[in-house]
């Protein structure tokens, strides 16, 4: 599609299109960028500054499409940069706010991937008031498993950042949670370097992780990646472990 210049193609779509083919150019826009070198073709036919607009003016379905391509493109963290400079964070919060569910838990996602991959856009969060709209929707009944691990992990990275912040019990469990799951769509990774990036942080509280039992389950993941023989992993959980005030897991030598 994208070597044709469907791109293009529906990126026009996507703009001057009627209400029905906005919405279908927009999911099929969604799931091409996935790939990085999409990415870089929505981006230069101007389409993070159209997706913004979809996201806060289009239809509920646009909306959708349009808060799942900006999730996509924001694992860059240029494209971050430059949806938070076209507005989008706010649209985001927005939406994450008083949204669908689905659209809430997409909104989440795209303002998880940018806090995670561009620490300029934290200060930008905060502002608008993202901390407790995210909040909200760790605790929120109605809001997907996705959606909260989403907000949690959006929340942790905000607070490994901002020492006037603080990542509530109910954050680190949700993330804790998943150390002890299987990986399923990259939740357990993502759950670990945020919780990693938290633990090794001036923000980090060693009473807080010793309560959630935190340190528990960094003890228990070092030993771990260390006898899978992931020895960055294990090293960077014993670094969390020595910023928390506890000591190196000891390892098992060979006889």
């Amino acid at each position: 599609i994208a070597a044709a210049g469907g791109i293009e193609v529906l990126v026009s779509l996507a703009r001057d299109g009627n209400e029905g083919q906005k919405e279908i150019a927009a999911a099929a826009l969604r799931n091409l960028a996935y790939s990085d070198d999409n990415k870089a073709a929505i981006v230069a036919g101007g389409g993070i500054e159209l997706f913004v607009a979809m996201a806060r003016d289009g239809a509920e379905r646009q909306k959708e499409n349009a808060a799942g391509t900006l999730a996509n493109l924001a694992i860059n963290d240029e494209n971050s940069v430059a949806i938070a400079a076209a507005g989008g964070i706010e649209v985001l919060i927005s939406l994450a706010r008083d949204g669908t569910e689905r659209q809430k838990e997409l909104a989440a996602g795209a303002l998880s991937n940018m806090i995670e991959v561009a620490s300029g856009t934290h200060e930008g969060v905060v502002e608008a008031g993202g901390v407790a709209v995210l909040s909200s929707l760790t605790q929120e009944a109605s809001a997907s498993d996705d959606c909260k691990l989403a907000a949690a992990i959006a929340l942790v990275y905000l607070a490994s950042s901002c020492p006037d912040l603080a990542a509530d019990d109910t954050c680190l469990s949700l993330l804790l949670s998943r150390l002890d799951q299987p990986e399923e769509d990259g939740w357990r990774r993502d759950s670990i370097n945020a919780l990693l990036a938290l633990a090794t942080s001036s923000s980090a509280c060693a009473e807080q992780w010793h309560r959630v039992g935190g340190v528990a389950a960094l003890q228990a993941l070092a030993r771990e990646t260390a006898e899978e023989g992931v020895e960055r992993q294990a090293e960077r959980c014993d670094e969390a472990l020595v910023s928390l005030g506890v000591r190196r897991v000891r390892r098992r030598t060979a006889a």
